[in-house]
């Protein structure tokens, strides 16, 4: 794909024959080649996933005079990657203009990005802010509609099953007849998902089921701040001949995932004071959505 944007040449005419007049900086200095990995603003970033379409403009300079072949930009796109330092389902990135001292026209020396959790997030300061360059190297996140408020511009990232949440880590342990993937926040076990056989499916299901499991203040060995009442709520309808159960005890919920009558696919058992009803069904739905798709596939 097109790395490298050439700088666009000014028709031929004026009164030095090459577009130019003898007041333009341009009939002097040009204008700079481009890297189209090095956005400027929120529809270059969009180009930047695929440069097929980028256009020169909205980019900044290239730095290694066209050899994208061992240029550090383009290696770090393929080695390094940014990560999002939220445990939430979409995030604001503010754009924050960064002006050189003394500076009176011109656009700004730099820019600072600062992920949010929303347009009402103020102490998103102490977090560490990116680049551009930082922004194209999130994996896992879809780039959402651009945002423009009182404060100034940013845009939205939108969460996928392709990344983790974070702060949870998960773990798998491997028998003859069954796996187990246990699920952690704060070294805490808050989830163990239970299957038997090895696993056929994709790590989509458990970044699935750590999108909805609590945070830091709701992993603990504390009962579940649920009833059996609560259960018809939180259970999922049924895909097919794939049901889901929910059973709520005192110091867990187990959801059970059953093909046809007896059948079990999965079960899923959820402990700490973090679990709500949203976050159970959300854990159960993400469990039948996944079971189903793969059971399609075969």
């Amino acid at each position: 794909m097109p790395i490298y944007l050439r700088a666009p040449e000014a028709p031929a005419g004026g009164p030095d024959g090459k577009g130019w007049n003898r007041l333009s900086l341009n009939a002097h200095g040009g204008f700079p080649a481009q890297c189209a990995l090095r956005p400027r603003r929120w529809g270059a970033l969009l180009e930047s996933q695929d440069t097929r379409r980028a256009r020169w403009g909205g980019f900044g300079p290239c730095i290694n005079r066209g050899h994208c072949d061992g240029c550090p930009v383009r290696t770090a796109l393929h080695e390094q990657r940014t990560d999002v330092p939220v445990n939430a389902p979409r995030v604001l990135v503010r754009c924050e203009p960064v002006f050189a001292p003394g500076t009176l026209f011109g656009g700004p020396d730099t820019w600072r990005l600062w992920v949010t959790t929303g347009p009402d997030d103020r102490d998103y300061r102490n977090r560490q802010p990116w680049t551009w360059e930082d922004a194209t190297r999130v994996r896992g996140w879809d780039l959402g509609r651009p945002h423009l408020d009182e404060h100034g511009e940013g845009f939205w990232l939108e969460r996928t099953t392709r990344v983790l949440a974070w702060g949870v880590d998960t773990g798998t342990k491997t028998w003859p007849s069954f796996t187990r993937h246990a699920f952690r926040v704060n070294r805490t076990r808050v989830a163990l998902l239970h299957h038997h056989g090895g696993c056929t499916h994709g790590e989509e299901l458990l970044n699935a089921i750590s999108h909805a499991c609590p945070g830091p203040d709701g992993a603990d060995e504390q009962p579940v701040p649920l009833r059996w009442p609560q259960a018809p709520e939180m259970t999922p309808q049924p895909a097919g001949s794939l049901r889901i159960g929910v059973d709520v005890q005192r110091m867990s919920v187990r959801i059970v995932a059953v093909e046809g009558l007896h059948d079990e696919r999965a079960r899923l058992t959820l402990t700490g004071s973090g679990w709500t009803a949203d976050r159970v069904r959300a854990a159960g739905e993400a469990l039948r959505t996944h079971l189903a798709s793969h059971k399609e596939r075969s």
